[in-house]
């Protein structure tokens, strides 16, 4: 494609010629190929420039970048304020604009994104539309799954499965959009046909240093730049200040305040539970917790804004099975054990009052770490919410990356005040011994991971899995 088709309208200074062919675009210098451009970006560490010349020797025609490199003879300079907002810009170009033959639903807030964008995506697939699926467990595209390695992929890996998506007709597309993706610009470009506000909880201080820059960044997504319709939760004090906020026709839910769509009457079924909307209808869930009703609620919204009918919604609800990581159980010895992605203080909150309802007067187990180089603020937090709620937490390790365990481990142990705790820093040992000293009836948390297939330390992601760890205590 020319280069100057991919510049029209793009605010910009160039250097150089405009009449190439770009065959490819890249952000990684490793990865050019002869005839690519190269997206220079400014990094929390390291500035993408010094890459450039690498870029240039792998095959790099022409550099996107947000200052002109000095003696660079023989590519093409194009100089732009915003080196990750023109990369998401040039890629929707690049790949033929896909984003706008799809229907696109964001799903955006600390927690709960995941469940959501599942719930829609299967109801949908079930009422005989085909819906692709983009977040942290992958993307999926008629069943086949694809790994990211991260909730909203780069704008050029984001735009290549668009693509992808157009050829295999999909209609619409359910994403989550993490707070990066919307800082970074990589969902610029595109429009999407609804969008939905979970919740705001602590959770990526390290990076944006403060819950106002957090909310605020998520603020942006509810806003005509980006859709027509929102949906949005009033449970959540944030998601009341973005209602009082907004310049675009929305619907709110709630399963304490009044709303558009509002739960009561909600009892647990089995490891399940059921509730009535708006005191209309009565939705079967074959997960638990109050939060998932408050998923449930925004799904319903969205699927009756598309124009899905309500026996198609309810019987889609009775056909899903639990998200993976999210609210897994399986018995182990006649012990319940649980396992879910919670990595917040607010979802371990929310899971660990949801097993003790489960539990009733048995005892309630928690197993928990916290990831290593991340917010390091909600560690005394989640210590505390774990041994307030749980009878007994084992602290253990999730993702050290590079932190020692035993620092973070310090780190959770500040903000508890009771000795009904342990140590394992050997998460497969952890849940061993939770196992171990758990009683028939007894209810266990494993939290943190969910399905992740890996530990990530050191620079090595290590093959590993609670539920393969759980399995091996079953037989």
């Amino acid at each position: 494609m020319k280069l100057y088709y991919l510049l029209k309208n793009i605010n910009c200074r160039v250097v150089g010629n405009t009449i190439l062919d770009i065959k490819g675009l890249y952000h990684k210098d490793t990865e050019v190929k002869e005839g690519g451009m190269f997206f220079s970006l400014r990094g929390t560490r390291v500035d993408g420039s010094s890459y450039v010349l690498s870029a240039v020797k792998n095959g790099a025609v022409a550099v996107v970048t947000e200052q002109e490199i000095q003696n660079l003879s023989g590519v093409t300079q194009i100089i732009v304020r915003d080196a990750r907002e023109t990369m998401s810009l040039i890629a929707c170009k690049f790949f033929g604009n896909p984003a706008n033959k799809l229907k696109i639903i964001g799903v955006t807030g600390t927690n709960g994104k995941t469940t959501v964008t599942s719930i829609i995506s299967h109801i949908i697939n079930f009422s005989g539309k085909k819906c692709a699926l983009i977040g942290t467990n992958g993307v999926v595209i008629n069943g086949v799954k694809y790994d990211t390695g991260m909730t909203t992929p780069d704008p050029i890996e984001l735009q290549q499965y668009f693509a992808q998506m157009v050829k295999l007709k999909q209609e619409y597309v359910c994403m989550e959009v993490s707070a990066h993706a919307i800082e970074f610009h990589k969902i610029d470009g595109f429009t999407f046909e609804a969008v939905v506000f979970t919740n705001l909880t602590e959770d990526h201080l390290d990076y944006f240093k403060n819950m106002k820059r957090y909310f605020e960044t998520k603020c942006k997504l509810f806003s005509k730049k980006y859709t027509n319709f929102a949906v949005i939760n009033l449970d959540d004090s944030y998601g009341i200040e973005i209602a009082k906020r907004i310049n675009i026709n929305y619907k709110a839910y709630s399963i304490i305040n009044k709303a558009d769509y509002f739960a009561n009457n909600i009892q647990l079924v089995g490891a399940g539970q059921k509730f009535i909307v708006n005191r209309n209808f009565e939705v079967s869930l074959n997960f638990a917790g109050n939060f998932n009703v408050s998923n449930a609620l925004s799904a319903i919204a969205v699927l009756e804004y598309i124009g899905l009918d309500e026996k198609t919604i309810l019987d889609g609800f009775a056909s899903m099975k639990p998200v993976e990581g999210r609210f897994n159980t399986c018995l182990v010895n006649e012990k319940l054990v649980i396992v879910d992605y919670a990595h917040t203080p607010d979802g371990l909150k929310n899971i660990l009052l949801t097993a003790k309802d489960i539990a009733g007067k048995n005892r309630l187990i928690s197993v928990f770490g916290c990831g290593g180089n991340r917010d390091v603020l909600k560690r005394p937090l989640m210590g505390e919410i774990s041994t307030s709620i749980a009878d007994f937490t084992i602290i253990t390790s999730d993702n050290p990356r590079f932190e020692k365990r035993e620092d973070i481990a310090k780190d959770i142990l500040k903000g508890i005040k009771s000795n009904n705790y342990t140590i394992e820093l050997d998460r497969t040992k952890a849940i061993k011994k939770a196992v171990e000293i758990a009683k028939k009836g007894d209810v266990i948390v494993i939290a943190g991971k969910g399905s992740e297939p890996y530990i990530d330390e050191n620079g090595v992601k290590m093959p590993y899995s609670d539920m393969a760890e759980i399995e091996k205590l079953r037989r």
